[in-house]
């Protein structure tokens, strides 16, 4: 989170989200309210006695989400923060308790401590695409479980089985149709969606995921934005021991997207190798996974690093709202008037990147 640069004071009202109540506190006053439209009035209230008010609360997984929406429609600054920070910010003030009140005073000397500004509230049409995709993710979870089940189970279920696999599908089926339609209605999600999905490997459920989950992939730089996606691998050195390095934190859902995208990446352009990497580099690569594929050994783990190397690729076809053969079009040692003729195609490799080689003879045993 940045720091803000306001000349007025910041008035912070920290906020303890929980199923039934809110607990307020700020500099002046503390008291609790319902979590419900009647609190969200006598909250509104208290604020507008505030001159330069931001409210701060800790993401609660959902209980908080009325409490944002409230906020934003009222056009009321906020900040959401992560409450494994909170709670290590706590620690660290020698603070072992934890109720309502004692959180509240936690978060808002965090708030003072980090000088935290108000973040960029998503749009509503955002908001309702995380909806969807999230009752989309239940249903996925189901449909996984019920086939699964369908592999083992006795004969006298089968049939209540697949007549609810079918249910699943359909259900699944209507949710994809009105995201699609929901994505089309806004002409800003439309473009950046075909944006996102003109690089191969990249489809539609991808490129809602990081609309609805990811809205800073205009506003943040590479660093911040794959350690908000949670796929930065982060160091462990000290003095002479140099750890092995490890993604940590982010956010779950855009990551395992990302993971799905990657795979499909890897095989239909490996070209991205070559666009981020040394020509040797990309060749060795290549090279080596090719030993392991004949070799039929286990391969390590390089998803983390590719999405490391791919996200960014997203960032830079996204935020100057240029497609990917945009890019990749310096890279082809072709004009881009040319590039016409390459859509919808995987384009060519650039001169240094090896195809793959040819499998090898197996020895006569």
């Amino acid at each position: 989170m940045t720091k803000t640069t306001n000349t007025n004071p910041t008035d912070y009202i920290a906020i303890d989200v929980s199923k039934a109540t809110l607990q307020i506190q700020d500099d002046q006053l503390a008291f609790a309210v319902d979590n419900d439209s009647e609190g969200h009035s006598k909250l509104r209230k208290h604020i507008k006695t505030r001159q330069n008010p931001l409210v701060v609360f800790e993401a609660t997984g959902g209980y908080e989400r009325g409490l944002c929406e409230f906020l934003r429609k009222e056009a009321i600054p906020l900040t959401m923060v992560n409450p494994a920070r909170v709670r290590d910010f706590a620690r660290s003030e020698g603070v072992r308790a934890k109720t309502d009140p004692i959180d509240t005073k936690m978060i808002l000397a965090f708030a003072k401590s980090k000088a935290l500004c108000a973040m960029e509230t998503p749009s509503e049409t955002c908001t309702k695409l995380a909806a969807l995709l999230d009752r989309r993710g239940h249903l996925v979870e189901q449909l996984a479980r019920e086939k699964n089940r369908l592999q083992n189970s006795e004969k006298l279920i089968l049939r209540s089985i697949q007549r609810m696999i079918k249910i699943l599908e359909k259900e699944i089926s209507a949710l994809d149709k009105a995201i699609d339609e929901l994505v089309s209605s806004e002409p800003g999600l439309q473009s950046r969606s075909k944006l996102i999905q003109s690089i191969q490997g990249v489809g539609k459920i991808t490129a809602w995921t990081l609309l609805a989950y990811l809205t800073e992939i205009e506003h943040l730089n590479r660093n911040r934005l794959v350690a908000l996606a949670g796929i930065a691998p982060f160091n462990r050195d000290s003095g002479k021991f140099s750890g092995k390095r490890s993604i940590i934190g982010g956010r779950a859902k855009v990551r395992r997207c990302l993971y799905m995208a990657t795979q499909s990446a890897a095989k239909l352009q490996p070209h991205h190798l070559g666009l981020c990497s040394t020509p040797a580099r990309t060749r060795q690569t290549l090279q080596m996974r090719h030993r392991r594929r004949h070799a039929k050994t286990p391969p390590p783990h390089p998803i983390p690093h590719q999405k490391f190397k791919t996200f960014p690729l997203l960032k830079i076809t996204v935020a100057p709202c240029s497609p990917w053969l945009n890019f990749v079009a310096p890279r082809l040692n072709k004009p881009h008037a040319n590039l016409s003729n390459h859509i919808g195609r995987q384009p060519q490799l650039p001169p240094h990147i090896l195809p793959h080689p040819k499998p090898l003879a197996k020895r006569a045993t």
